[in-house]
């Protein structure tokens, strides 16, 4: 398996096949012992979605270990930045250079192709919630 990503969370919410956690995103400078000195550091409370058929051994209030993969965290950054940004920069070059097409109609362009992205993104959803799977691992049991 690639290298996982752990943070520690809370449960917020069981619903049936459905947990919640609440974990405590950090920046990599958050640890350090001159944090309260510096502007710099910071974290963020995220929610994360995790489906399980194992919902019924946790409550709200469990202490838990979120995992996912780095493979996950580079797919949802190309997905979400760099997809985009490639389809901004080729339709910028394809409708200046060889459509030579104005700026105007280039963003009108432009807006289409990026609701399109999105709207395939939205309708891929689903496929896309199991391709970015969280799980737990609580007491050496991964669930």
């Amino acid at each position: 398996m690639a290298n996982k990503i752990e943070h520690k969370g809370t449960v917020e919410r069981v619903e049936e096949g459905h947990i919640q956690v609440r974990i405590l995103q950090t920046s990599a400078c958050s640890e350090c012992h001159a944090k309260s000195l510096c502007s710099s550091s910071e974290s963020k409370e995220k929610l994360i979605d995790i489906y399980t058929p194992s919902f019924t051994k946790y409550k709200v209030g469990d202490e838990v270990n979120v995992c996912g993969t780095e493979t996950m965290s580079r797919n949802a950054i190309l997905i979400a930045f760099g997809l985009p940004l490639l389809l901004i920069i080729l339709w910028i070059t394809i409708s200046i250079l060889l459509l030579q097409l104005d700026e105007g109609e280039t963003m009108v362009g432009l807006a289409v192709i990026m609701s399109v992205y999105y709207l395939i993104l939205r309708l891929l959803n689903k496929k896309l919630t199991k391709s970015f799977a969280f799980w737990i691992k609580d007491n050496n049991k991964t669930i």
